[in-house]
């Protein structure tokens, strides 16, 4: 296993050692190893939502380029369309989370 040396500050010196010592951990390359392993599922997670994002994006693009919009003249239309968009969310992440209930 390559091995690479690290310069800690005091205070997370002192937490890898904390860690240690509270038994969490056998050694400080397993504390090391686990703070990478969290990074490393934090930005698989960043990327994915990026990724998504963009996505969704590209569908209102998409609409818009197939002529599938909604012109509003007045603060109060766009209001309206406002509101009804998010009770249509509202629905479909009940949607959702009621089949993760089942």
């Amino acid at each position: 296993m390559p091995t690479q040396n690290v310069n800690l500050t005091d205070e997370l010196e002192a937490f890898v050692k904390k860690q240690v010592q509270g038994g969490f951990y056998n050694n400080a390359s397993e504390v090391h190893r686990a703070a990478l392993a969290a990074m490393a599922r934090r930005e698989e997670v960043r990327q994915a939502r990026i990724e998504r994002l963009k996505a969704e994006a590209q569908k209102g693009v998409d609409a818009l380029d197939r002529g599938e919009f909604q012109v509003t003249e007045s603060e109060e239309q766009l209001d309206a369309l406002l509101d009804r968009s998010y009770e249509q969310a509202l629905e479909v992440l009940g949607d959702r989370d009621s089949d993760r209930v089942a």
